[in-house]
Order: structure tokens, then C-alpha cells, then sequence
């Protein structure tokens, strides 16, 4: 009955069943990794930059940032675009939880600063940063906040900056808002 099938089909047959029962047995992500997945989708970006020393009048930017699952689900991977006052920004970011160090750790890079890594503290829809770094000279330490809506549909998330030890100043304030309709939109509800 079988033999006149091309061994390409059993070959690709016999590959669906080994990865299916690969995939059942294989490694799971850790279930921390379910308090990351409801950011998973599509979201229209709209950041506001207050008055700064190089941006005296502050500005606006709009942009989309997609946010996907990595494979197996053991990361998130995050795609951003933007343009306004900040310039054109294409930016990328990957998500995970380390077991060994007990955190989410992240590592950001964009074609406007390069590439930076950090810890993020998860607790329920809210996370927060802690960065240090430099600009134009100057020490900066950055505190990122930010906030998911009970319906998983928007972030607030505001960046505050120190320099050279002085006092913190919010200096960009995003709101991010979930395309309705994504298949990413989808997922994560459903989950």
C-alpha cells in the first residue's frame, strides 16, 4: 500500500513524530517565565520627553514595539522602532529567567547607545530597572518603572535619570497600547 510513497514523505514523517515526541519530553521553560508572556504582542508606542539640558522644548516619539516568545518559550524577544525627537530608533531586546542568579535578566541593544545589559524585578503587572552608565561625561543612574494594565492592554512606563549623584528627574514618560487582533494579542490572552 505504502510503497510506491516517496521516501521524502516517510522521511518527513518519521521527522514530525520524533520532534512531536521531542517537544513532550524535551526542556520547559521555568514558570517564572509565565509573568513575562502577557507583554507577548503588538504595541503602538507614544513617548513624551520632558525639557532636558539637549532637549530644552522635550519632544515626542511614536513607534511599535512586537514582542515575541523565543524558542520553546525559554525567552522573550522584543523588536522596536521609533522616530520623533528621538531620531529613527530600531532597537532589540531579549528576556529570561536565570535559575542559577534568581532573576530575569535582559540585554538591550539600539543603534543609538549600542548595547547594555541588566536585572529586571518582576512583581505582578509592575517591573522596575536599575541601570548605571554614562553620557556626555556624566555618571547616570537610570531607573526604568513601568506598569501593565489589569486587562493587559497598556504600559505606562516612565525613565528617570540621575546625574553625577544628583537628584532623579523622570525625563521620558511611554504609553504603549496593545494592537487589537495580533495572533501574538491572541496567545497571550489565552494564556
Amino acid at each position: 500500500m505504502f510503497k510506491h510513497l516517496p521516501w521524502s514523505f516517510a522521511f518527513a514523517g518519521m521527522l514530525s513524530i520524533a520532534g512531536a515526541l521531542a517537544a513532550e519530553a524535551g526542556p520547559q521553560p521555568p514558570p517564572e517565565m509565565a509573568a513575562l508572556y502577557p507583554r507577548v504582542g503588538t504595541w503602538k508606542v507614544l513617548m513624551r520627553t520632558g525639557p532636558s539640558e539637549s532637549l530644552p522644548k522635550g519632544g515626542v516619539d511614536n513607534g511599535v514595539m512586537v514582542m515575541k516568545k523565543g524558542p520553546s518559550g525559554f525567552s522573550i524577544v522584543q523588536e522596536f522602532t521609533s522616530h520623533g525627537t528621538s531620531g529613527d530608533v530600531v532597537g532589540q531586546s531579549y528576556a529570561w529567567w536565570d535559575a542559577k542568579a534568581k532573576a530575569y535578566k535582559s540585554v538591550w541593544c539600539d543603534n543609538m547607545q549600542g548595547c547594555v545589559d541588566f536585572v529586571t524585578v518582576v512583581k505582578g503587572n509592575s517591573w522596575t530597572v536599575e541601570l548605571d552608565g554614562e553620557s556626555n561625561g556624566k555618571k547616570v543612574h537610570t531607573t526604568i518603572r513601568a506598569t501593565m494594565s489589569a486587562d493587559r492592554n497598556r504600559i505606562e512606563e516612565e525613565v528617570a535619570n540621575a546625574y553625577d549623584g544628583g537628584p532623579m528627574h523622570v525625563e521620558t514618560v511611554s504609553y504603549y497600547t496593545r494592537i487589537p487582533d495580533s495572533g501574538a494579542a491572541r496567545e497571550t490572552h489565552a494564556q
